[in-house]
């Protein structure tokens, strides 16, 4: 069992060190480097305590010290999530809010523990008398509402911006976002796990608190191995174009506009897109975005959002691809086109894949590409 651990310790090192060694660095990658770095040290402080036990406790200042970095987990996998889908995200001093619990529970583990002489701390330890104080009693739940919440969360904003890409941009093919979903929801079940035994554990005594945490401890192990030997073989989260998330979750112009009273006109906005879209053809160019359009109408990129999800009733993935799909039913009845295949027509229209393709045929035609041809033949 030992040796997992030092397995899983020596992988969250490994990982640290392959971020750091990258030759250019984000603020994403230091939060994900600090995740690893927590992982270590939960880990690693995991196999101490193993270590102790099994050789009359050479090393008792470093017992029960690897649980309070769990309370670092879920603040961690929250800024690494929110650095990646808010486009410019930077730490403010407010955040600091998110380390509270594992510094309040810090100051009362020093208090409670590790300034006891050696000779109480090894009986505490021998004895698992800790497992009768109220920090232990309080302790054991903070870390379950405290990890489970931050995954939740993550989870949620994953979610809204995942809405929000197809706000941003009119292909999504190369965004990969259940790679992310997949650490969080895997994160989310290993710490419920833990975190149910451990409750279980306080009120049916099945289990001494050490061979319960060396359990738990090798859950996390298998964790983070699934990340190391998975995470490096995942494609891009995002395009070239980072996607913005609303940090502050607003209103939308129409919902201000209701409440206020006030009357704000966008048909002039809309006679220009339209005029755009048929005129220049931007949907043809398969990475269009957001920006890119507003640019062309020279307007605020979220004004433009406002104008097509308020006022016109669709996402900016949905707008443009609307049009390649006319596009498409136009030039498959094009004479000068009947040596190109299916996806050949498709891909000038400014689709990039096919599974893009027939989903949005179908969304707007009920029909397949295939089935549609043959029916305008």
């Amino acid at each position: 069992m030992s040796v997992l651990l030092i397995i899983g310790f020596f992988m969250s090192l490994f990982l640290v060190l392959l971020i750091i060694g990258k030759k250019t660095k984000t603020d994403t990658d230091g939060y994900l480097s600090g995740m690893f770095t927590v992982y270590a040290l939960t880990i690693g402080g995991a196999y101490l305590e193993l270590y102790n036990r099994h050789n009359g406790y050479p090393l008792p200042h470093l017992m029960n010290i690897s649980w309070l970095f769990l309370l670092l987990h879920g603040p961690l996998l929250w800024f690494y999530i929110k650095s990646l889908i808010v486009d410019r995200f930077r730490f403010r001093r407010i955040y600091f809010i998110h380390f509270i619990p594992f510094a309040l529970f810090s100051v009362l583990q020093y208090f409670n523990f590790i300034i006891l002489p050696e000779t109480e701390k090894l009986q505490v330890v021998q004895n698992e008398l800790f497992r009768d104080m109220l920090l232990y009693k309080i302790s054991v739940p903070a870390i379950g509402i405290s990890t489970i919440t931050y995954n939740i969360w993550a989870l949620i904003l994953l979610q809204n911006h995942r809405k929000n890409i197809r706000n941003q941009f009119s292909t999504v093919e190369g965004i990969d976002l259940t790679w992310l979903k997949t650490i969080v929801i895997a994160s989310l079940v290993v710490f419920s796990v833990n975190v149910t035994l451990f409750n279980l554990n306080n009120l049916l005594q099945f289990s001494g608190y050490y061979d319960l945490s060396l359990t738990a401890y090798i859950f996390a192990t298998f964790y983070v191995l699934y990340l190391g030997f998975f995470g490096i073989r995942q494609g891009k989260v995002f395009t070239s174009h980072q996607a913005v998330a609303d940090e502050q979750g607003g209103r939308s112009m129409k919902e201000r506009t209701q409440k206020t009273g006030e009357k704000q006109d966008y048909s002039e906005i809309i006679s220009r897109l339209t005029r755009l879209m048929e005129q220049e053809q931007p949907y043809l160019e398969p990475e269009i975005s957001l920006s890119g359009l507003s640019r062309r109408l020279e307007i605020k990129p979220e004004v433009l959002s406002d104008v097509l999800n308020s006022w016109m009733n669709q996402n900016f993935f949905d707008f443009i691809n609307r049009y390649r799909v006319e596009e498409f039913k136009i030039q498959c009845l094009n004479k000068d086109k009947r040596h190109l295949s299916i996806m050949g027509i498709a891909y000038e229209c400014g689709f990039n894949s096919k599974a893009a393709f027939y989903r949005a045929f179908n969304k707007f035609e009920g029909i397949s590409p295939t089935a549609y041809i043959s029916k305008t033949s």
